[in-house]
């Protein structure tokens, strides 16, 4: 599983490999402004994002619609303890972009902060000290890249093996079959780590950079930390703790009681104007690897064409609930001291937003950038297309076989027409309707918090 990933030392040539340990190297690429004209399914993600912000009152301060589809149905677990799936999504990086994408085997937010500490200068007087410190980095700096080129390559292995699903989680993956020769060279590469970062800690306490000596302390303190239960792990390993407001079997029990979320809906039409990404978070958005619109048809999904030209569509799409639920690190972070180190000092190489020669500690392309602090979740999603005679009568064989559709993170299984789905479709009007017969919560979005803003 991810543990701590420590970018390089002073030197120049360590900065190398500086890529490889971005914290968005894993959840696909930095953001670029949308230009005018985008494609259609870039523009239909966009026209949802806009829907959102309007339809629901969220702020594009700090949200981010999210992809793949992705269900919020972690289990009780015992206190002290974490399902694999929760702790992969509320540790994630988010993507550096308004919309974007989640991947589970994505580089998390404790990694990027250890990392973060680790470029921090350590002051000191004492030549020695000085070069023992320096030593000590570069011998962290060689067992990091060992850990780092094993967890890339079962990362790739992940992909492969799971298409990009998320189905099982990333650390749920590391159980299996599949992944557990991969556990086991990550386990052996971090104990490595491990034992180099302790060296490397012990001669922090004779600086006196403030607070450094306390936060890489509270970093690896695991009385902050929490284990990983799931039945194919074999063992509960000890991870950062993160925590949510409120798990989803509580969440769904007081909606289906009338005591919990709120009711809420959202349109849009393929003739509308694009939302500003300007205005966003993260001011621009990368454009979005998922089709946008596709039904499955015996058993396989295909994009739906017809929707996504059709000038004349409009769709509504409505919930019988919606919440955000917030997300919170455990006491391993420190984030007073990582506003108070907004300016430095760091390493050689390093600068706080980056020039032509450092790298950046903070922003887009910096060593820490974004956090998860929420998640927006909804329930039984329901759904109203109206689109052109045209594309009514083109896509309504399709309908009338269909096993499901998709609108954007939205997933909606069931059959056109059929009575077991309670699906429709309207001539008169050339609608296609339906609600989505799942009894579990969908994350369709995350509350992001930036990392000293500059």
């Amino acid at each position: 599983m991810r543990k701590y990933l420590i970018p390089s030392s002073e030197s120049a040539d360590a900065l190398k490999g500086y890529d490889a340990l971005d914290p968005l190297a894993l959840s696909s690429e930095h953001p670029l402004v949308l230009p005018g004209a985008i494609d259609d399914n870039d523009k239909a993600w966009n026209h949802l994002y806009g829907a959102m912000v309007d339809g629901l009152n969220i702020s594009p301060s700090n949200f981010q619609l999210i992809y793949p589809f992705t269900t919020w149905d972690w289990p009780i677990v015992p206190a002290g303890y974490t399902s694999a799936a929760q702790w992969d999504f509320c540790s994630t990086v988010p993507q550096f972009s308004a919309t974007g994408e989640y991947t589970s085997a994505g580089t998390a937010f404790n990694d990027s902060y250890g990392a973060m500490l680790n470029v921090v200068s350590a002051a000191t007087s004492d030549p020695k000290l000085k070069a023992d410190i320096e030593q000590a980095r570069n011998m962290l700096q060689l067992a990091v890249n060992n850990y780092d080129t094993v967890y890339k390559q079962s990362v790739d292995a992940y992909g492969t093996e799971t298409g990009g699903t998320n189905t099982p989680p990333y650390t749920e993956w590391l159980g299996t079959m599949g992944g557990r020769s991969w556990q086991a060279q990550l386990d052996s590469a971090w104990q490595n780590v491990q034992a180099q970062q302790n060296v490397y800690n012990q001669l922090l306490s004779e600086t006196t950079t403030p607070g450094l000596k306390d936060a890489q302390d509270r970093l690896g303190n695991q009385d902050y930390y929490t284990k990983l239960q799931d039945p194919s792990l074999s063992a509960f390993p000890a991870v950062p703790g993160y925590s949510i407001s409120m798990d989803a079997t509580t969440w769904l029990n007081k909606v289906q009681a009338g005591t919990g979320g709120s009711s809420g809906k959202i349109s849009f039409s393929n003739s509308q104007s694009q939302y500003d990404y300007k205005k966003t978070w993260a001011g621009g958005s990368a454009s979005v690897k998922k089709v946008f619109w596709s039904v499955n048809v015996g058993g396989s999904w295909e994009r739906i064409d017809e929707f996504s030209s059709d000038s004349s569509l409009s769709v509504e799409v409505s919930f019988k609930a919606w919440d955000q639920i917030s997300i919170t690190a455990s006491r391993w972070y420190n984030g007073a001291f990582v506003t108070g180190i907004q300016k430095g000092p760091f390493i050689r190489g390093y600068s706080p937003y980056g020039d032509t020669s450092t790298k950046a500690v903070w922003g887009p392309e910096g060593i820490m950038s974004a956090q998860k602090v929420g998640m927006f979740v909804c329930y039984k999603p329901s759904f109203s297309i109206t689109v052109s005679s045209s594309t009514f009568k083109a896509f309504s064989e399709k309908w009338e076989v269909s096993a499901g559709l998709r609108i954007g993170p939205f997933s909606f299984s069931g059959g056109g027409g059929s009575s077991s789905s309670g699906w429709r479709s309207d001539s008169s009007t050339n609608t296609f309707s339906g609600e989505s017969t799942a009894e579990t919560a969908l994350i369709m979005g995350a509350s992001i918090n930036l990392i000293n803003p500059q």
